[in-house]
């Protein structure tokens, strides 16, 4: 049986595969999948890889079925992190791009090379019940550990990520169940100063807005897969977070409520 085997980011970089069909035995898990590409691809060694089956995260032993599309999703870019270094000078290096991918599938959460409108997606939530509209907005900063950024290359699974985004959004409906939600992600080239995402949130009352908000950011931080390779002075570097499905929902919720505690006490 055969299945459509994607890679991501620096494991696409190290195996120089972007997609390709790969036949494989019945009864193979995606785990003993990815541990043959390992032996396949020395430079693999032994870096973290999340699962993926049919745009959905899977458990390693989770057995693969004709015609799967199977994901191996490095660790997302996360926000802040650790850098992983391509070991080649941006200036010498071919940069390469993810696919252009049509960029509304639902009007409340998709991937984008376009310029990200903000006034846009707070007019997608908004309601006559909203008493506030919190947004954030995610912009590329001119350093990182200590080097000036020339810009940044944002590369993304991008049916999965806005999967991902809309069940975030699902994950707000059952704890705020009145707020509205809106994600969005740019991909591509991104220069100093320009946004890579934005979250809009309306709600009847500001605590909902602002609770809502917040777990929206950490859960993107955390489980969208989307990769974030910074072009500084000296090298480029893929920016390591955590692995998709690694930190659960509870983490979120614990990152608010400390947030709301601290709110409080400073009252």
């Amino acid at each position: 049986m055969r299945v459509h085997v994607k890679f991501f980011a620096i494991f696409r970089e190290m195996t120089g595969i972007q997609t390709e069909s790969k036949e494989i035995a019945a009864g193979t898990s995606i785990e003993k999948l990815w541990n043959d590409y390992r032996a396949a691809h020395p430079r693999l060694g032994n870096l973290r890889a999340a699962f993926a089956i049919n745009q959905r995260l899977a458990q390693p032993d989770q057995v693969l079925n004709d015609g799967d599309e199977v994901g191996f999703l490095p660790p997302v870019s996360g926000g802040a992190g650790k850098a992983k270094s391509a070991k080649q000078k941006a200036k010498s290096k071919k940069r390469t791009h993810t696919p252009t991918h049509s960029h509304t599938i639902l009007p409340d959460a998709f991937i984008t090379r376009k310029p990200l409108d903000l006034n846009a997606l707070c007019k997608q939530v908004a309601f006559p019940g909203a008493g506030a509209i919190i947004t954030f907005s995610g912009v590329v900063r001119d350093n990182a550990r200590g080097k000036q950024v020339d810009h940044l290359e944002y590369e993304a699974y991008p049916e999965m990520a806005e999967q991902t985004m809309r069940d975030i959004i699902a994950e707000i409906k059952t704890r705020w169940s009145d707020a509205r939600v809106a994600i969005a992600h740019r991909i591509g080239r991104l220069n100093v100063g320009d946004a890579s995402l934005i979250i809009a949130v309306a709600a009847p009352h500001r605590p909902d807005a602002y609770a809502a908000s917040r777990y929206a950011i950490e859960r993107v931080k955390a489980i969208l897969p989307v990769w974030k390779k910074e072009f500084a002075t000296d090298a480029d570097y893929w920016v390591e977070g955590p692995l998709a499905g690694e930190m659960p929902a509870e983490k979120a919720e614990a990152i608010v409520r400390k947030a709301e505690e601290d709110a409080g006490a400073r009252r």
